[in-house]
């Protein structure tokens, strides 16, 4: 399974085209927020997605929850759990819940480790100038052996990677 997971693009739909081409092909495309777009323009690229704090938000829930090749998935913009302070409230949700991946945005820098068994993924700013010019973007891609998450930029460049091996995945 491929999922496209992008924040924080404050209207620039450009980016959100180029990088779809890009990553192609993919099971699933998510916003974690601050779009700046109208539900219907990120329904009809189907990008499923989160509400932001920005006001011109979609109405998109705060939070998603899915279960992608049999991993726990949580989505949310960050803003409600502080993020900007660090992660440590949405590390709780994630261990109440048993989150075995959690993306958020808001913060508009890139960020992805492991800590206590949860991928926390942030893929940065998908926005130009919200970026400083170095949009940045993340690739989910879970398959029954492994959990891969690569952040790139707009220009294809791997900013980061992280590999998990599942081991409780049946086999």
């Amino acid at each position: 399974m491929r999922i496209l997971l992008f924040s924080d693009n404050h209207g620039e739909k450009d980016n959100i085209l180029r990088i779809i081409e890009q990553c192609e092909p993919l099971d699933r495309i998510i916003s974690l927020g601050d779009s700046e777009m109208r539900e219907k323009e990120l329904s009809d690229l189907g990008v499923f997605g989160v509400k932001g704090n920005y006001p011109f938000e979609p109405k998109f829930p705060y939070e998603l929850n899915f279960y992608f090749e049999g991993v726990n998935c949580y989505f949310t913009h960050g803003h409600l759990y502080y993020v900007k302070s660090g992660t440590s409230r949405l590390l709780q949700k994630a261990y109440q819940n048993n989150y075995e991946i959690v993306a958020y945005g808001h913060t508009h820098k890139p960020f992805l480790e492991e800590i206590s068994g949860i991928i926390m993924i942030n893929p940065g700013a998908l926005s130009t100038w919200r970026s400083n010019n170095n949009p940045t973007y993340a690739l989910l891609e879970i398959t029954e052996k492994l959990i891969k998450v690569t952040i790139y930029n707009v220009y294809q460049n791997v900013i980061k990677t992280l590999m998990k091996k599942r081991v409780n995945n049946g086999s």
